[in-house]
């Protein structure tokens, strides 16, 4: 198994040169994208690609931390506001129209949490992260690894996700709990 399947495959892993490449060159297309301030939108469509090969393109104003890019697809219409990460070791799958605010993050990551000497030695492995169509993600918003959000789903600004939302909810709070239903007026 290749260093990115097994990275992708939820076990545990220490990552190796195929991860260190692919983050070499994820780290100069981010430079010059982050660089542009939005100056340029068409060499941004352009390094936006690179960095998403898959999927539509979304709108993001950077800066923008990113891990690898390639296994995050967005479907058309996403948006992002700056400071957002992304830490795709496992696959981020985006659903159309939806909106991230200043400083989400979406990390697939997790690293040993009992054993002090599996963590040091760099183990980690990670689980992905599926947002449905047309939601909102208020500014500040963690998505833990492993979580499934619905569609239509608002997740208060400061939440941390820390398991799956049903569509059509109002989430808010350390962890985000279901508040309330979006249909009710």
């Amino acid at each position: 198994m290749h260093d990115m399947e097994r990275m992708r495959s939820g076990q545990w892993y220490i990552a190796g040169e195929e991860a260190a490449a692919r983050h070499r060159e994820v780290r100069e297309l981010i430079r010059e994208f982050n660089g542009l301030a939005n100056t340029d939108p068409e060499r941004s469509r352009e390094l936006l690609r690179g960095l998403f090969p898959h999927g539509e393109l979304p709108n993001i104003w950077p800066p923008l931390h990113l891990e690898f890019g390639v296994n995050t697809r967005f479907g058309e219409g996403c948006y992002m506001n700056f400071n957002c990460t992304i830490l795709d070791i496992a696959d981020v799958t985006v659903g159309a129209r939806t909106l991230f605010g200043p400083g989400c993050q979406l990390i697939t990551v997790e690293h040993p949490v009992n054993d002090h000497v599996e963590r040091a030695e760099g183990w980690e492995r990670a689980r992905p992260i599926r947002i449905g169509e047309d939601c909102w993600f208020g500014a500040g918003v963690i998505v833990l690894p492993g979580v499934t959000v619905g569609d239509r789903v608002v997740v208060a600004a400061g939440s941390v996700v820390t398991r799956d939302i049903p569509s059509d909810s109002l989430a808010a709070g350390v962890p985000a709990e279901v508040k309330r239903s979006t249909k009710e007026q």
